[in-house]
């Protein structure tokens, strides 16, 4: 019996890593090039999670671009950050295999970063659907191309769902579909100029019905993994519920701004200049669309919108005056020596003030890096003290940076969620970001040498403050260079004519992500950023998408001061376990023990025969 048993247990073991297993397999849907041009294919995809130290393996054959490598990271990321999952105790390994050479890039993002959701979850994936996408940041899944060939590569295989990016239903039918391939002349047509719409379009949902495929738009990775796995994660975005202690203070920051306007405005007007130069006359008009807008945003009680117009004319209306004013050299050095003891003093007490909560923690970010972009213009101005155009204006806009530092400093001290502010979590978060926005960095400059030299530029600000220990400057300086980056990667392949459709999808990933947040804390700052972002998607999309992606990197800072989930395999979730299998399970135990019982039985029954034979004889 003792024997019996430990088969039994022997068998139970070897049947647990079938019911729990920690591997999960999906279709790729992919293109290669042949000498007819581009052609459909299908690749296999594998992750196998291991316990280790959040490190990202990939193994693929043929062999595919350092792109897909880095992609395949970004992917990994992003699913992590989706599910608000500590990541840092599990190995990723990933395995890409198909029977010819693929073209790389990002197009498998998405379908790495579902796979990634599921298997953290424990999510069973339904094996007939499929999806070409890049993912981006906030889940936000991205243009690609060869939508036909993949469709066609997804009918020869049996697949009855494809799921494409929003906006990609209608494709350019040339007999040979582009793909995007990344070369420094096509992602400056994507970038800087309208791409051509020629005649001869072609409806993928229709072409795909036509071959017995359903093909399904989806803009962000929740509908992704929903229709992969029946799951929804995350509900629809509420509306944000926005503090009040916020609200009233970015009122009374954008009337102290929109006051500032009205003084300027009346010292311009005090010159009494009655043949303004075509300077002086478009400055003004300038000053007064950015006054107009202020208004408008006010009436609506959009406070950040309304203070950052009033600031852009605050700056034409400066400039202009310090032109009307006709400064010497002398007058000019004079100004700039007394705003820099202005700048010392602001600093000194921004120095001083005790960081208690999130809001100090943000307050301080925003108001130490327009101080310091205040000193910076102050020195260009006396830089260019020769040339009095670029001088006058970099004085005027470094007289606004500081009176907006002022004005921002009122945040210190309103309420917020108190936390124990340590140096070192601060200066691993900096260390965390810097990372982030490096690996982005290094990702296009492989492809577009010089694209984001702005970007550079803000890591390596990032960088200097990492060294001079000033580790929430660090932070905020890496956010916005990963954001900067970010931009990039979410309009890669997008049409002009889509750009305003993407930045609605992103700017309702950012509200959903706000909406979250706001159930831990305020964030000031994305919130800030989002509101901005959304009054600018008509006029200026480009800009709302650069302030989107702010807001996106700057909601979530409360998460690096909370503990956040680890993800553990060794934890198994019964409500998901796959129930046919535990079936079988239960089945062989159920046969193990009556097998055992007949056997034992039997045994039994013979010794007991035999024992009667010999009293018998």
């Amino acid at each position: 019996m003792k024997k019996q048993k430990l088969v039994l247990i022997f068998l139970i073991f070897l049947v647990l890593p079938v019911v729990y297993a920690n591997e999960g397999h999906m279709k790729l849907l992919a293109v290669s090039e042949s000498e007819h041009g581009y052609v459909g294919n299908i690749a296999d995809l594998y992750l196998e999670l291991k316990e280790g130290s959040g490190r990202v393996f990939l193994d693929t054959f043929p062999i595919t671009k350092s792109d897909t490598q880095i992609s395949t990271r970004f992917a990994k990321e992003i699913a992590c950050d989706f599910l608000d999952m500590d990541c840092s105790n599990i190995d990723f390994i990933y395995t890409i295999t198909a029977d010819s050479a693929i073209i790389g890039g990002p197009s498998a993002g998405a379908a790495i970063a579902v796979l990634t959701v599921s298997m953290l979850k424990e999510l069973e994936i339904d094996e007939e659907v499929s999806i070409t996408g890049s993912i981006n940041s906030g889940g936000f899944i991205g243009s690609v191309g060869g939508l036909k060939s993949k469709i066609d590569a997804a009918a020869s295989i049996g697949i009855k769902k494809v799921m494409i990016p929003k906006g990609e239903r209608f494709v350019k039918d040339d007999g040979e579909e582009s793909v995007i391939i990344f070369s420094e002349d096509i992602i400056s047509k994507i970038i800087n100029e309208t791409l051509e719409d020629d005649n001869g379009t072609i409806d993928i949902v229709v072409y795909g019905r036509s071959k017995g495929v359903e093909v399904k738009e989806v803009s962000e990775l929740n509908e992704a993994v929903y229709e992969f796995t029946g799951m929804l994660l995350e509900e629809p975005a509420g509306d944000i519920s926005i503090d009040l202690a916020y609200k009233d203070t970015m009122k009374s920051l954008a009337v102290l701004l929109c006051n500032r306007s009205k003084g300027l405005l009346e010292k311009v007007e005090s010159f009494n200049v009655t043949n303004k130069t075509d300077f002086q006359a478009g400055t003004e008009e300038d000053a007064k669309n950015f006054t107009m807008l202020s208004e408008e945003s006010f009436a609506n009680q959009r406070y950040y919108s309304a203070a950052s117009y009033c600031y852009g004319a605050n700056v034409k209306y400066g400039h202009l005056l310090l032109n009307l004013q006709n400064l010497t050299n002398k007058d000019v050095l004079d100004i700039v020596y007394s705003m820099r003891k202005r700048a010392s003093d602001v600093d000194d007490e921004i120095q001083e003030r005790e960081i208690k909560s999130i809001t100090d923690l943000e307050t301080y970010m925003v108001v130490k890096e327009r101080l310091i972009e205040a000193e910076d213009y102050l020195d260009r101005s006396w830089l260019d003290i020769n040339n009095t155009g670029d001088s006058l204006y970099n004085l005027a806009y470094a007289t606004e940076r500081l009176y907006s530092v002022i004005a921002w400093s009122n945040f210190f001290g309103v309420e917020g969620e108190k936390f124990s502010f340590d140096k070192e979590i601060v200066r691993q978060s900096c260390i965390k970001k810097i990372s982030e926005a490096e690996e982005r960095y290094q990702y296009f400059s492989l492809f577009y040498p010089g694209l984001l030299d702005s970007t550079r530029k803000e890591i390596d600000h990032a960088y200097a403050d990492l060294n001079n220990s000033d580790y929430e400057l660090c932070l905020f300086k890496a956010s916005k260079a990963k954001a900067s980056a970010n931009v990039v990667m979410t309009v890669l392949g997008t049409k002009e004519e889509q750009i305003k459709d993407v930045v609605e999808q992103k700017l309702e990933i950012v509200k959903k992500n706000i909406a979250k947040a706001t159930k831990d804390m305020f964030p000031i700052l994305g919130y800030s950023y989002y509101e901005y972002a959304d009054s600018l998607k008509d006029s200026e999309p480009h800009s709302a998408m650069l302030y989107g992606e702010y807001a996106l990197e700057l909601s979530n800072l409360g998460m690096y001061f909370k503990e956040r989930k680890k993800a553990y395999l060794s934890e198994v979730d019964f409500a998901e376990i796959d129930v046919e299998l535990l079936y079988a399970l239960l089945f062989g135990l159920c046969f193990g023990f009556l097998f055992g019982y007949m056997v034992r039985s039997r045994k039994s029954s013979k010794r007991k025969g035999k024992r009667l034979f010999i009293e018998i004889k």
